[in-house]
C-alpha cells in the first residue's frame, strides 16, 4: 500500500472554504452504538448495530477578514451544518461528509501570540459517511456542464478464466456481478465458501476471491455495479447567477449516462449552501459516476464540490 501525508486536503463547512485557515484535524471518527440483545439461551453476548454517530474536531487559525472562517463558525449555529473533509483534490479522492451540530469555538493564545480556535462538530441523524469526491476539491462551473466520470471500480477489466481451483481476486473497491456461461464444472467457491455448482450469476465482494472447479473451461463477464443505493453530498462556496442545478448521473461504459433517481440536488440560488439527498436503499448504482450541472435562468459563475457515498450492503438505514 502507498503511503500518503495529509498535504494539499481541503475542508468545507456550511459552504465556506475552511482549507486556508484550517491547521489540523485531530479527530474524524465514525461509530455505530453497540445495542447489547443477548437472550437467556445464549453462551455468549449478543449485539446489533444501532444509531451512527461521527465526530470531527479541528483547529482554525482567527483570521476576521478572510471572510471565510469567523464568518463560518464564530456564529456558533444552532441549526445543523454541513462539513466536508476531503483527503486530497483530485477525481476520485475519499471524502468524509457528515450533518453535524458544531459544539465550540473556543479561543486559544500561546506565549507567542498565536491565536486559534478549537471546534468540534458531532453528527446529527446520519453519523459520519466516507464517500469520493465527483469534483476535483472544489470546481468552478461558468455554465451548464457535464463533469468527467469517475471509475468507481479503480480500472478493473474482466480477467482470463484461471486454471480449475484458482482463486481470483477482486480487487475494486466495489462488488462485481460475474455472470458465467458454458464449461462443464463442478463448483463455485466465494471466499472459501460453495455458493453454486454450475453457470449463472454471482455477486464477488470487493477485495474477496472466486475459484472454479471444471473440467471444461467457461466463459465470464464481470461488471461493476451496486444494488444498494446511494447518499450524496453538495457544498455551493460561491454562485453568481439565477439558478445553478447539481445532479449526478451513472453510466456501465463512460459514455453512456442517466440521471440517477434521487440523486438530483434542490436548485441552488445563492452561495454558502449545502444539501444532503439519497436514493431507496435498494437502488442500483452504475460503475461510472459524474456530477453535472444544469439551469432554467442561467449563471456565470457556480463553485461547488459533490461527494457520493455509495452502499457496499444492503439493508442501509440510518
Amino acid at each position: 500500500m502507498t503511503k500518503s501525508s495529509g498535504l494539499g486536503d481541503n475542508l468545507y463547512v456550511g459552504g465556506y472554504n475552511l482549507s486556508g485557515d484550517v491547521g489540523e484535524l485531530s479527530k474524524i471518527s465514525g461509530s455505530v452504538a453497540l445495542l447489547e440483545v443477548t437472550a437467556i439461551d445464549k453462551l455468549a453476548f449478543e449485539r446489533i448495530g444501532g444509531l451512527r454517530d461521527g465526530q470531527i474536531a479541528y483547529k482554525s487559525f482567527f483570521n476576521p477578514s478572510s471572510n471565510q472562517e469567523h464568518a463560518a463558525l464564530s456564529t456558533l449555529p444552532t441549526a445543523d451544518q454541513h462539513m466536508m473533509y476531503c483527503r486530497g483534490t483530485t477525481l476520485g479522492s475519499p471524502a468524509a461528509c457528515m450533518v453535524e451540530k458544531q459544539i465550540n469555538y473556543d479561543p486559544t493564545r500561546d506565549n507567542k501570540g498565536m491565536l486559534t480556535f478549537g471546534i468540534q462538530a458531532d453528527a446529527n441523524s446520519y453519523g459520519l459517511e466516507w464517500g469520493n469526491l465527483l469534483t476535483a476539491g472544489l470546481r468552478t462551473d461558468t455554465a451548464a456542464t457535464n463533469g468527467t466520470g469517475v471509475d468507481s471500480a479503480g480500472g478493473l477489466a474482466t480477467p482470463s478464466v484461471p486454471a480449475s481451483g484458482a482463486p481470483v481476486k477482486n480487487t475494486s473497491s466495489i462488488p462485481v456481478t460475474v455472470v458465467i456461461t458454458g464449461g462443464t464444472m463442478t463448483a463455485v467457491v466465494i471466499n472459501g465458501v460453495t455458493v453454486g455448482s454450475g453457470a449463472g450469476t454471482y455477486t464477488l465482494p470487493a477485495g474477496q476471491s472466486i475459484t472454479l472447479t471444471y473440467t471444461v473451461a467457461p466463459t465470464w463477464t464481470w461488471t461493476a455495479v451496486t444494488a444498494f443505493g446511494a447518499q450524496a453530498y453538495l457544498q455551493v462556496t460561491a454562485f453568481t447567477g439565477t439558478d445553478v442545478t447539481v445532479k449526478i448521473q451513472d453510466s456501465a461504459d463512460n459514455s453512456s449516462f442517466a440521471d440517477v433517481t434521487g440523486l438530483t440536488f434542490t436548485a441552488t440560488t445563492a452561495a454558502h449552501t449545502t444539501q444532503r439527498i439519497a436514493t431507496a436503499n435498494t437502488a442500483t448504482i452504475r460503475r461510472y459516476l459524474r456530477a453535472v450541472t444544469t439551469t432554467s435562468g442561467g449563471f456565470s459563475s457556480a463553485t461547488f464540490a459533490v461527494v457520493l457515498v455509495r452502499n457496499s450492503i444492503a439493508g442501509q438505514v440510518f
